[in-house]
């Protein structure tokens, strides 16, 4: 099963965060999907995704996501990945810089029925906030 499972996380990576299909967050996303580790102000469920996702998108338009390694076993899939992108719409409260960005992200997604139902993650905000410019 684990193939299948790394599937789907790619193709949510692809579709979603590359290509920005928000549309699909309900087809790869459970109902009573939970994100262990949300954003400030986000809610930690699916809509929730939906909202960080369309922010990221709004805020880097140009935004892509690169898998640097990944692995499954079970029912999870760990993925370190990078986002690059140019920061030319408001990110939060924050107005454009202008700026390229480039920070790591760690996921792990649990899977199940064919959907993402659970998300731990850990970004790098501190080097994204510094390559934004909102701290020195």
């Amino acid at each position: 099963m684990s193939d299948a499972h790394c599937e789907l996380v790619n193709r949510m990576i692809e579709e979603i965060q590359n290509r920005q299909n928000i549309a699909l967050v309900d087809e790869i996303f459970s109902e009573d999907f939970l994100n262990h580790t949300p954003v400030r102000g986000i809610s930690n469920d699916r809509n929730g995704m939906r909202q960080l996702f369309s922010m990221t998108c709004i805020a880097f338009p140009d935004g892509v996501v690169t898998v640097e390694d990944q692995v499954a076993s079970d029912d999870k899939v760990w993925t370190r990945k990078s986002f690059s992108g140019t920061h030319t719409g408001p990110l939060g409260a924050m107005a454009p810089t202008g700026n390229k960005v480039t920070y790591r992200v760690f996921d792990i997604l649990r899977i199940h029925d064919g959907k993402i139902i659970e998300h731990w993650g850990l970004a790098d905000q501190l080097s994204l906030l510094r390559q934004v410019g909102a701290l020195k």
